[in-house]
C-alpha cells in the first residue's frame, strides 16, 4: 500500500469519465499520486466512480464495492470514497450492506 497514492476506478458512461479527470486533476494539485482504473491497486485510496443507470454497469459497480470493502477490511486499503449514480440513487441500500 502506498502512502498519498488514490486509485480512481470509473464505471459506467463517460459523463463519469469526465467527473473521474476532473477529481483526478484535483487530487494531483493536492499533491495526491493518482491512478485511474488501475488493475492492481495499490493505494491506500481508493475512489470509485460508479453507475447507476446502465444495467452491467450498475452491477459491476456493485460488485467493484464489495471488492474494496474486502480490501479494507483485510487493511490492504485505508479509506474507500464511492461516488457517482449508483451511490446517489441508492444511498440507503449501500449503506446497510457496507457498514
Amino acid at each position: 500500500m502506498k502512502k498519498n497514492r488514490v486509485d480512481v476506478i470509473t464505471m459506467g458512461c463517460s459523463k463519469n469519465l469526465v467527473d473521474s479527470e476532473h477529481l483526478m486533476r484535483q487530487l494531483q494539485e493536492c499533491g495526491y499520486e493518482v491512478t485511474h482504473d488501475s488493475e492492481e491497486p495499490c493505494g491506500e485510496i481508493a475512489v470509485i466512480n460508479t453507475c447507476g443507470f446502465i444495467g452491467d454497469a450498475k452491477q459491476e459497480s456493485i460488485n467493484m464495492i464489495l471488492e474494496f470493502c474486502q480490501r479494507k477490511e483485510e487493511g490492504d486499503l485505508k479509506k474507500l470514497y464511492v461516488m457517482g449514480c449508483l451511490s446517489e440513487r441508492y444511498l440507503d441500500e449501500l449503506r446497510e450492506e457496507i457498514t
